[in-house]
């Protein structure tokens, strides 16, 4: 039974570090609830319909591209500046 929680555990984690951009660019405009994500990885654009706060340090964001798409991005606490931070959270939170 351990094993099967291991693994589950390990798939988990490496689809959350598989959608979580290591740099790059972070456009949002508030008011729209709009964000665009673009790094080496990870390219999309949308409405923001829902976000979830892990412990303040991480955050994931749930986005709807153009085509009615659903994407979820994950991203860090350290990788984005405080005020940014803030104001993503903000927004997010406003988003649910």
């Amino acid at each position: 039974m351990a094993i099967v929680f291991a693994v589950t555990g390990y798939c988990s984690w490496q689809t959350v570090l598989s959608r979580t951009p290591k740099a790059g660019t972070v456009l949002m405009l508030p008011k729209e609830n709009f964000i665009e994500i673009q790094s080496q990885t990870i390219n999309c654009k949308g409405q923001l319909i829902g976000a979830t706060i892990w412990f303040d340090s991480q955050i994931a964001l749930k986005i709807m591209d153009a085509n009615q798409a659903k994407q979820q991005i994950f991203l860090t606490r350290q990788a984005i500046p405080e005020a940014d931070w803030r104001l993503l959270c903000r927004t997010a939170l406003q988003a649910n």
